[in-house]
């Protein structure tokens, strides 16, 4: 069974973000995926003035491709941002693959990042907020 939970112990964020290729950035947030017993990967964002930024949403290092578990994890951390009132998150990773993942989970191309707009994504209505054809 698929776990995601937060990491807000510095120690863990370091041991698990870094198996996953993320470099640990102080104050940020962190999630962690599990499947029973194993790292499938983890995710680094940040609340700032104007949205959220996505910094990382890595597949542990590895591991076998989990598409479906890496979209899981990247929707609980705009579920969480949307909770908290975020309304706007982006990313500016130059990473291909990380980049598939964040326009399946939302995002639109914006110029030089990555925007995706929380308000209404998770009312239970699709309204054009996923799509990995976009």
């Amino acid at each position: 069974m698929l776990e995601i939970k937060p990491i807000p112990d510095p120690n863990e964020q370091i041991e698990i973000l870094s198996r996953c290729g993320i470099i640990r950035k102080e104050g940020y947030f962190s999630y962690k995926a599990y499947e029973g017993a194993s790292l499938l990967g983890a995710a680094q964002f940040d609340i700032e003035s104007d949205g959220a930024r996505i910094d990382a949403l890595r597949q542990a290092e590895g591991t076998a491709e989990d598409f479906e578990g890496m979209f899981i994890l990247g929707r609980a951390v705009l579920n969480f941002l949307d909770l908290c009132g975020v309304e706007t998150a982006y990313s500016l990773t130059a990473d291909e693959a990380e980049r598939r993942l964040l326009k399946c989970i939302g995002f639109r191309e914006n110029g030089d990042r990555l925007t995706a707009t929380l308000a209404g994504m998770f009312d239970g209505h699709c309204d054009g907020h996923g799509g990995c054809g976009s």
